[in-house]
């Protein structure tokens, strides 16, 4: 556990330095950087910073339960569309993105155990942004592919929500 504690405060360090350079107000209610929880596969905590109006980079760290280990996720994500609704409250914008994952001390696939894995993944989802709280809920499915030590196919995603600071 101790080894996979530096790469994730690496990924917070990285996400608030990033946002930080950003000039004008993104996100829900105007705020730049939001933490929260993933539920699904891996299920654990999640930050979204945002770069611009629609470019934002995603981290996820959390425990996968089907391959027992600790993942940690980063992606960069675009907001292609917001889908039209009929009302002020909600902004609901579609994004896809590119991303990586590392698997930590988890199962490298047929039976073996203590490996490390690494892929990439391409997230793609709907995000629900309320205008008047700076809250953000959403949904995403990341298929990929895990390219070390073997290749394979490899699915992640879930639900979640973030708040905004």
């Amino acid at each position: 556990m101790k080894k996979s504690f530096l790469p994730f405060c690496s990924v917070v360090v990285l996400l608030v330095s990033a946002t930080s350079f950003a000039i004008s107000p993104y996100g829900p209610k105007g705020k730049r950087f939001g933490a929260g929880l993933y539920l699904g596969e891996p299920t654990g905590i999640t930050l979204k910073g945002y770069l611009s109006e629609q470019l934002a980079i995603n981290g996820v760290a959390a425990w996968s339960f089907t391959t027992n280990s600790f993942m940690i996720i980063g992606d960069a994500v675009y907001n292609f569309l917001d889908i039209p609704v009929d009302t002020d409250v909600v902004n609901i914008p579609f994004y896809a993105g590119a991303g990586a994952v590392i698997a930590i001390n988890g199962e490298r696939g047929r039976g073996r155990t203590n490996g490390t894995t690494a892929g990439v993944r391409i997230p793609v989802g709907v995000s629900f942004q309320w205008t008047h709280y700076p809250v953000e809920a959403f949904i995403e499915i990341g298929p990929g592919m895990r390219l070390a030590p073997n290749t394979e196919f490899d699915l992640t995603g879930g639900v979640g929500a973030r708040f905004y600071f």
